[in-house]
């Protein structure tokens, strides 16, 4: 059996709920009615009686009734003696005297079927004998009225069952229709592959627009982040494919090298250094993947920066003299923070090295590090060639390149190194900037909380 939808459930839930509200106010207009109608005839059949009390004269000792009218508005009125005689007025066909008499008192009698109320007035006057005056009136009238706005309320009772039904039904369905335009987005999008396809939902900003909103800024992630894996994959094969293919061009050259031996080892020396890019670049890779899945597993433990900055000064001092470029160090002593020390050196040394391979020849590139707030505050500058303004935002994305000209470097990085210095920084709970202008040198700064908030 196939389950019901949730307007279905909502529609009939509403249905019973206005069924049964509706059966309450139904029964309570009818039973209100009746008991207002026979009130009513009450009032009226004791009304008359003393009306009719007050009507009875004597006149030389004897009981004038000519005022009195034995008949009015359906109540029917007789006259009896002390002794319980009729001596005016009339019954009612069917009514028997043998009701017994109790005085301002309504009785409820059934005659033929129907029933009637009576109701007895035991008057005296000074010095004349009293006499019962008794009234009688039939409730059918009153029934009649009440079985008449029963009917109307039996042919209301399903007309407005359905209007409720209906109106629901439209209300759920109008409600639903936004998510009825979801789920087809979201199979056109399974069938095409089409993630720049969007829901766009407009009118009122309920739970259901906000619901669509969420739906598309997901959207807009996973397209984003669809089209960076598209690039990254692109970007990591041309840059595994240019080592690679002058691996194999070198390795095709020393193999025909049989009889020149140093031409041989000069090839395969190349093949080495292209293995060496190449294994740094895969490594780097990794590091980006596992950060990206947040399965770097990170050892943090208490460290002293300064220590790890003056090591990483010593060994860029060596790349740096091959260009004539100074390197100089500004560290303040015992910097201790909570992070990971290899992340820490990568971070480092990634700064320095790009600030050597684009400084000038001549040149000279400082490393700062001082203590600031509850943080470490540090900046690696240069005197290079800079980046312009509307290249600054671009250099933290993987695999970018400011330039060409650079890109053919033999020198040149893989365009992996800002973006793995910037994720080491949020990862740490810290932030990074840079101050760069072209010609002018480039500056970046970053900050380190002591004590670790991930940003990640």
């Amino acid at each position: 059996m196939k389950p019901l939808s949730i307007k279905v459930k909502i529609t009939c839930w509403y249905t019973g709920l206005i069924i049964f509200i509706l059966a309450v106010i139904m029964a309570g207009i009818v039973f209100g009615t009746d008991k207002v109608l026979v009130q009513g005839v009450q009032r009226e059949l004791q009304d008359e009686v003393y009306d009719v009390a007050e009507d009875i004269n004597y006149t030389n000792g004897s009981i004038d009734v000519n005022d009195v009218d034995f008949f009015d508005d359906g109540v029917f009125i007789s006259l009896y003696t002390k002794e319980q005689t009729l001596f005016a007025g009339q019954l009612p066909a069917g009514l028997s005297a043998a009701v017994p008499f109790q005085s301002e008192q309504v009785q409820t009698v059934k005659v033929d079927g129907s029933q009637w109320l009576v109701y007895d007035l035991y008057i005296t006057a000074k010095g004349q004998e009293g006499i019962w005056v008794r009234g009688a009136v039939s409730l059918s009238p009153a029934y009649e009225t009440r079985n008449q706005i029963l009917f109307v309320c039996m042919v209301l009772f399903p007309f407005l069952v359905l209007l409720a039904g209906y109106g629901g039904w439209l209300i759920t369905q109008n409600a639903f229709q936004p998510v009825t335009l979801i789920q087809r987005t979201a199979a056109e999008i399974e069938s095409s592959g089409d993630l720049s396809r969007r829901i766009h939902l407009t009118g009122s900003q309920d739970e259901i627009y906000r619901l669509a909103q969420t739906f598309d800024h997901m959207l807009d992630q996973l397209e984003m982040s669809f089209k960076a894996e598209q690039q990254f994959t692109a970007d990591a094969s041309h840059e595994l494919r240019t080592p690679v293919t002058v691996m194999m061009t070198h390795a095709e050259y020393a193999l025909a090298q049989k009889d020149n031996w140093q031409e041989a080892a000069e090839a395969i020396q190349v093949i080495l250094q292209q293995a060496e890019k190449m294994n740094s670049l895969i490594s780097a890779l990794l590091l980006l993947a596992r950060a990206d899945h947040r399965t770097d597993n990170l050892d943090f433990e208490m460290i002293n920066l300064s220590e790890v900055a003056e090591m990483v000064v010593e060994e860029m001092e060596i790349a740096a003299r091959k260009r004539n470029i100074t390197i100089c160090a500004d560290i303040e002593p015992d910097l201790t923070l909570m992070a990971d020390q290899t992340s820490m050196m990568r971070l480092l040394l990634n700064l320095c090295q790009n600030a050597i391979r684009y400084g000038r020849d001549n040149g000279w590139v400082r490393l700062t590090l001082k203590r600031e707030n509850d943080g470490i505050q540090g900046s690696v500058a240069d005197n290079g060639i800079g980046i312009a303004p509307a290249e600054q935002e671009k250099i933290w994305k993987r695999f970018y390149q400011v330039d060409p000209a650079r890109h053919k470097r033999e020198d040149s990085g893989t365009g992996l190194g800002l973006p793995i210095v910037k994720w080491i920084v949020e990862r740490h709970g810290g932030s990074i900037a840079i101050d760069s202008c072209l010609n002018g040198g480039t500056t970046v700064r970053f900050y380190l909380p002591v004590n670790r908030q991930s940003k990640l």
